[in-house]
C-alpha cells in the first residue's frame, strides 16, 4: 500500500470528490427507491390519488421568462443598445401566460359542465 503522503494532491482530491459524488448518487437512489416503495404500497391498498395537472409550472415559467425578457429590454433601453434575447423571452413569457389562462378557463368550463350533468342526472325521476 502506498502512503497518502506520496500521492499527488490532485489524485487524492479526485478520489475524495469521486467518493462524495458516489455517496450523493447512492443517497439519491435510496430516496427514489423509498418513494417508489411508498407509492406501490399506496396503489396496492387503493389509497393512491390520481395526480391532477395544476399547470402551475407553466405560470411560473411564463412569469420567469417575462421577467427575464423585460429585464433585458429595460437594460437595452437604459444603455442605448440593441436587446439580446429580451424580445424573444418576453414573447415566450406572454405566450406561456396566455396558455395558462386558456387551460385554466377550459378546466373551469369542464368542471361546470361536469357539475351541470351530475345535477341534471339527480333531478331526473
Amino acid at each position: 500500500m502506498v502512503p497518502l503522503r506520496t500521492l499527488d494532491g490532485g489524485v487524492f482530491g479526485l478520489v475524495v470528490v469521486g467518493l462524495a459524488f458516489l455517496t450523493g448518487l447512492a443517497f439519491f437512489a435510496a430516496v427514489l427507491y423509498t418513494e417508489h416503495r411508498k407509492e406501490m404500497k399506496l396503489i396496492e391498498t387503493g389509497q393512491y390519488a390520481e395526480p391532477r395537472e395544476s399547470g402551475a409550472w407553466v405560470l411560473a415559467a411564463g412569469l420567469l421568462l417575462l421577467a427575464l425578457g423585460l429585464a433585458d429590454l429595460l437594460r437595452a433601453v437604459w444603455t442605448g443598445t440593441v436587446p439580446d434575447d429580451g424580445l424573444t423571452l418576453t414573447l415566450l413569457g406572454v405566450a406561456a401566460l396566455v396558455y395558462f389562462a386558456y387551460r385554466r378557463r377550459e378546466a373551469r368550463r369542464a368542471a361546470e359542465r361536469d357539475a351541470g350533468t351530475t345535477d341534471g342526472d339527480d333531478a331526473t325521476p
